[in-house]
């Protein structure tokens, strides 16, 4: 807009805009492993007291670049993004079992734009500062461009992974308390009594707010009580009462896959096979020999 048309304004709001975009990235992932209102409005003013020095700076008469101040805010949040990754299935409590796959997709798709952006905006703070000649800012910002986006990648996600490895967080498993055995009495009459497992939209905080306890405590209680995460508790009630129905019934795969709760025919397969060693098809095949 500013060189087509000549909005002079689109130049100053640009950068004020671009130092929102990675701060807001990372909140909306993480807002998927808020319960509380409380919370999310804590996290919500921590992070924002960054992006408004930033735009502060920026429209400051200071002879500093705003990119400089973009490259820093988007740099800091691509790596914040990055430790999202060392995240347990049940810390994002807002999500789906089935929706996991999904939000860390999301979570790769978003840190390979941002380090476009980090490595678009130094290169063009460094060629701006060296570069004389406009074919050098071209080449820089082109070519190096890319292979700069492969080096941030690959160490933004290597390094929390190497730093943080799934699972390590959690490999000891304390021994189940009486509070532990009440809390899975009560749940385990939800899902046999209520059926709670067929409902594909389940989350776990939807879980901890049906039994009036933080989301935390039932993370913890069913992991000390059977040694899982709550998905694959819940995913074994959805594949015993898969079994049944592929036992009793004549509905096709993907109607079973639907009542047992799943939306996603890889993830019904996935858990299918991880349990009772056999794919849907095969089971049904098996026990109708029987």
């Amino acid at each position: 807009m500013r060189l087509s048309f000549g909005a002079g304004w689109a130049g100053l709001a640009q950068p004020l805009i671009a130092v929102l975009v990675a701060p807001s990235a990372y909140l909306g992932f993480r807002a998927l492993s808020q319960d509380t209102s409380a919370s999310w409005r804590e996290a919500l003013i921590w992070n924002g007291v960054p992006v408004v020095f930033a735009q502060l700076a920026i429209l400051a008469p200071i002879p500093v670049s705003a990119d400089v101040f973009v490259l820093a805010i988007t740099g800091v949040y691509l790596f914040r993004i990055a430790t999202l990754l060392r995240y347990h299935a049940d810390d994002f409590v807002q999500v789906t079992p089935d929706a996991m796959r999904i939000v860390r997709l999301a979570i790769y798709a978003t840190m390979v734009l941002l380090a476009m952006m980090v490595a678009t905006d130094g290169l063009i703070v460094a060629a701006s500062l060296f570069a004389r000649e406009p074919f050098v800012l071209n080449f820089l910002t082109g070519v190096s461009g890319v292979f700069a986006a492969f080096i941030f990648i690959v160490a933004l996600v290597g390094g929390p992974i190497v730093l943080y490895p799934p699972g390590s967080a959690g490999n000891k498993t304390e021994a189940p308390s009486d509070r532990d055995r009440a809390l899975m009495q009560a749940l385990d009459a939800l899902m046999t009594e209520k059926q709670l497992y067929k409902d594909n939209n389940l989350t776990l905080a939807r879980v901890a707010r049906r039994l009036s306890v933080p989301v935390r405590e039932v993370s913890a209680a069913t992991n000390r009580t059977t040694g899982e995460n709550f998905s694959r508790y819940m995913n074994a009630y959805r594949i015993r009462h898969a079994q049944r129905v592929l036992r009793e019934t004549d509905l096709s795969i993907t109607e079973v896959m639907f009542d047992a709760g799943f939306i996603s025919k890889s993830s019904f397969n996935t858990e299918f096979r991880r349990i009772v060693g056999q794919t849907p098809s095969q089971y049904r095949m098996k026990t109708a020999d029987a």
